[in-house]
């Protein structure tokens, strides 16, 4: 049970708020743009998505906190008849999204490679052998993310197999884009059910924890996508409600939860959030239970970190190519690694706040600073582990390339929800919510400018593929040079390599787009065509790619990709623009 231990002014919140986010955003812009520590993928799309959003969302934080502290609208009790329709609203937007907002396309290799597995994965596979007469070719075919083990003679993805497992039975069951807004739905049923538990007596709380994540526009649009940060999501807040409610069923069907979450993608993440529950437990004495939650730890390396590559190994065969990347000292010699050169809190924490709700941290740290230090040390205190976690999940900020948000800290989104909501409990009125009611107005005039810039980026890579896919031609090559991550567009249809077969030209030597040439129809997708579509600019300097584009004009061989032709004598007036 919650008690309040003192009223905080909302215009206190407000301003704290507004000015110690503030001071962090003219950091990340002063040590990234001012002196440029770099311009990676993260700092284009800071200053054309997130910069502004949240810029704008402190100013009218920092405007409305005259007016923050009051009465606002009354609301019901966090009961099942509201809050499930709500969260069914959510999916279904979330679904809806996809087709809307991302125009039914996943931009990032990370999303290819992620359905490209669930491909494979719902034809009964767990890899797509490679067929012989593109073997030579395999590694323009799928440049990277690829698994080393036996790929020679197949195609398989780096990652683990629960997230593409996942999506590959909702592709059975009618549409692999359902399995997002479903994770998201289950994480947010989980979360109400948490917040239920640990404030009883304050629904107001509750709400403000349940508001806080339904206004998450980085749960939302992720949600969208098939990576696979919505099912650490809604697994972590599971794994919570599971371990709250205890007893052998409710831990051991935690544990379950934990081994499936660890197989998602990478094993690393659901340790991360467990670990300060395991110190919360021994802080508590029960040893029992935290014994039981160490040795799913060990269960999790033990399965995911050795049997599986174990088991790739001996279906598929050895490593080739590139070298094992799954081992345990690989993994942890790979995260230091990263962290020591890929290390980025300020640019990828600003855009965490920026998809979140714009309360969300202030409140969250509000939380944190009411908690009671003897009660801590004794484990009586939930918010330990909860800020624990959250605080893990900002330190391991490193680059994530793409992502709506931050992606890596996805899994947190739930904790700092409910820190903000315990904080509420302890320093607000119940019935004095008005500020909630401006955060989330203000939070709306963010989103709304967030996901437009974001269809803005993604469209003219969406363009790009449709043209690549409807070519005619048996093989398509991709001439990178000139666009942003313009070698993400090398890919299959739905997952599912084919025709046209799509290379990236940047990795064939001389003789093997001479041996296209001669034996298949080739087209070629560069600049001259992608640039007229809006991809953004970037200058990429590839040795040796000027001469064997000057060979390829020598044997005629640098035809431009062309769309099929009109069947109707109405497509050919819809693909002029009926000008006749």
């Amino acid at each position: 049970m919650i008690g309040r231990t003192g009223h905080v002014d909302a215009r206190r919140i407000y301003l704290a708020g507004a000015i110690g986010l503030a001071l962090w955003l003219g950091a990340t812009f002063l040590w990234h743009v001012t002196y440029r520590q770099g311009i990676s993928l993260a700092v284009i799309l800071l200053l054309d998505q997130d910069f502004p959003a949240l810029l704008g969302a402190l100013c009218l934080l920092a405007l409305a906190a005259p007016w923050a502290e009051g009465r606002g609208f009354s609301l019901p009790p966090p009961q099942a008849r509201i809050v499930i329709p709500l969260i069914v609203l959510l999916g279904i937007a979330a679904w809806a999204g996809h087709y809307a907002l991302f125009q039914d396309y996943a931009i990032s290799r990370d999303e290819e490679v992620a359905r490209f597995a669930a491909a494979y994965m719902r034809e009964g596979r767990f890899a797509r052998p490679i067929p012989m007469e593109w073997e030579a070719y395999r590694r323009a075919i799928m440049p990277e993310f690829f698994s080393p083990f036996g790929a020679a003679d197949y195609w398989t993805a780096a990652y683990l197999p629960v997230n593409s497992a996942i999506q590959a039975l909702f592709w059975k069951l009618g549409d692999p884009n359902l399995a997002g807004p479903t994770l998201l739905m289950a994480g947010l049923v989980a979360l109400w059910r948490v917040a239920l538990r640990l404030m009883p007596d304050r629904p107001d709380a509750v709400w403000v924890a349940l508001l806080l994540a339904f206004s998450s526009t980085q749960l939302w649009v992720t949600a969208m996508t098939p990576y696979a940060m919505t099912g650490h999501f809604a697994l972590n807040m599971i794994w919570l409600a599971l371990m709250l409610r205890g007893g052998v069923l409710g831990h051991g069907a935690a544990g379950l939860v934990a081994v499936i979450a660890a197989g998602l993608h990478q094993w690393h993440f659901p340790p991360l959030f467990i670990a300060p529950f395991i110190l919360w437990m021994l802080l508590q004495r029960r040893w029992t239970v935290a014994a039981f939650h160490a040795l799913t730890l060990v269960a999790i390396v033990v399965i995911w970190a050795k049997l599986w590559p174990g088991f790739l190994s001996h279906m598929l065969g050895a490593p080739v190519d590139v070298r094992p990347s799954a081992g345990v000292a690989d993994k942890v010699g790979s995260l230091f690694e990263r962290l020591g050169d890929r290390w980025q809190p300020l640019v990828n924490l600003t855009r965490y706040v920026a998809w979140n709700n714009i309360l969300m941290v202030p409140l969250a740290v509000l939380g944190v600073s009411t908690m009671r230090w003897r009660a801590m040390v004794r484990g009586q205190e939930i918010a330990l582990p909860l800020a624990l976690g959250c605080i893990a999940g900002c330190v391991l900020a490193l680059a994530q390339g793409y992502g709506w948000g931050f992606r890596y800290a996805h899994g947190f989104i739930g904790p700092f929800c409910l820190l903000a909501g315990l904080g509420w409990a302890k320093c607000r009125r119940a019935d004095w919510n008005r500020p909630l009611w401006i955060g989330l107005a203000i939070t709306a005039v963010a989103s709304i400018f967030l996901v437009w810039r974001t269809h803005e980026f993604v469209a003219p890579y969406a363009a790009s593929h449709r043209l690549i896919d409807s070519s005619e031609a048996d093989v398509v090559l991709i001439d990178p040079r000139g666009g942003l991550y313009v070698t993400d567009l090398v890919r299959g249809r739905n997952g599912v390599p084919g025709k046209p077969m799509v290379m990236n030209l940047a990795m064939l030597t001389l003789d093997q787009v001479d041996s296209l040439c001669r034996s298949y129809v080739v087209e070629l997708f560069d600049r001259s065509e992608f640039r007229p579509l809006g991809v953004p600019l970037a200058r990429w300097n590839l040795d040796g790619m000027d001469a064997l584009r000057a060979h390829m004009k020598e044997v005629d061989c640098d035809k431009p990709v062309q769309p099929p032709l009109p069947e109707t004598f109405e497509e050919a007036l819809e693909a002029t623009g009926n000008a006749m």
